[in-house]
């Protein structure tokens, strides 16, 4: 069986999304120029897909596949992705394989309205918005997460999407 990310380019980005905050005088606006690595990818299950012993629900912590991915804002209003893809092979032993996808970059645009930062998807209707709060920018895709399992007593495959969150930490 197979696990992947159907559309980690909408993660990607999702990276865009960042928005600005305000210090406790309400006069600081934080912006998102710069580059925010990810440093979490939270679904819903929890899977031990690097076989420690330990399921985790941070894909981040179970495959190296997302190390040093990133996103990067302009001043210009232009955005820079920078990501890899990982997929997961589940047999009908439940045993795990990971396959680790050499990262594509993409460039879009993104608006900030408030701690809102909001990144033009080329690939759907419909854009993504995340939140920035201090240090991180938070963004969650809704059934962005797909998992294949093959169920042997009615010899089928069985497709579960999941939400994923993913968090973005700032250099």
């Amino acid at each position: 069986m197979k696990a992947k990310i159907q559309s980690l380019i909408f993660l990607v980005l999702c990276f865009l999304m960042a928005s600005c905050s305000s210090d406790d005088d309400g006069n600081v606006t934080l912006t998102p120029e710069g580059k925010w690595l990810v440093t979490s990818l939270l679904i819903e299950s929890s899977f031990d897909f690097d076989g420690d012993g330990n399921a985790s629900r941070d894909m981040f912590q179970e495959t190296s596949c997302y190390d040093g991915n990133s996103i990067e804002f302009f001043d210009n209003d232009e955005v820079e992705i920078d990501v890899d893809l990982a997929y997961i092979f589940i047999d009908d032993d439940n045993q795990h394989d990971v396959e680790c996808q050499s990262g594509f970059g993409l460039t879009s645009t993104w608006t900030q309205n408030g701690n809102t930062i909001t990144v033009v998807n080329e690939f759907n209707e419909d854009d993504l918005t995340g939140t920035i709060s201090g240090n991180t920018i938070t963004l969650t895709i809704e059934e962005g997460f797909e998992i294949e399992f093959y169920d042997s007593v009615n010899d089928a495959i069985i497709y579960v999407e999941e939400d994923f969150t993913i968090i973005f930490t700032k250099m």
